[in-house]
């Protein structure tokens, strides 16, 4: 019994320092990097009238809602849109025309999914143009589950 007892103790030990190694700690900098990234040089050029929606959804309403971030393209060339992320799967966003010339409006509609979800949530969706490696702009939703 006290060799059993020995041998639990050294796997615990063992795996519990191997764990502790492969852990990497990551300076505030980095994370606030990655979960709010520096917008790209032509973030300038796409203009919403509205990038921050609130929404508060009543108990037992599990119904899909889609929101529509209307923008305009200021600048002087065409804005290509090449990609829309999301933090989450329960916010999807879409967008049906992908050039978009100067003066021009177009929309990013962003259906949530409430279902399963509880308390405050906030998605955002980063709207990436022209093959940039930094979004041109970031788009938020902000939802109360009562």
């Amino acid at each position: 019994m006290n060799v059993l007892r020995l041998m639990v103790m050294v796997a615990v030990l063992a795996f519990g320092q191997t764990a502790y190694a492969q852990l990497k700690i990551l300076p505030k900098e980095k994370v606030d990097s990655v979960a709010n990234p520096p917008l790209a040089a032509n973030a300038k050029d796409i203009v919403f009238d509205c990038d921050r929606m609130i929404a508060d959804y009543e108990p037992g309403d599990i119904q899909p809602r889609t929101f529509e971030y209307a923008f305009v393209n200021r600048g002087n060339s065409q804005i290509v849109i090449t990609r829309l992320v999301s933090t989450c799967s329960c916010a999807v966003a879409r967008y049906d025309k992908r050039v978009i010339s100067p003066n021009e409006r177009g929309v990013i509609r962003l259906t949530y999914n409430p279902e399963r979800r509880i308390g405050r949530q906030i998605r955002r969706v980063f709207v990436y143009t022209d093959e940039n490696r930094q979004p041109s702009a970031v788009l938020r939703l902000e939802v109360t589950h009562k």
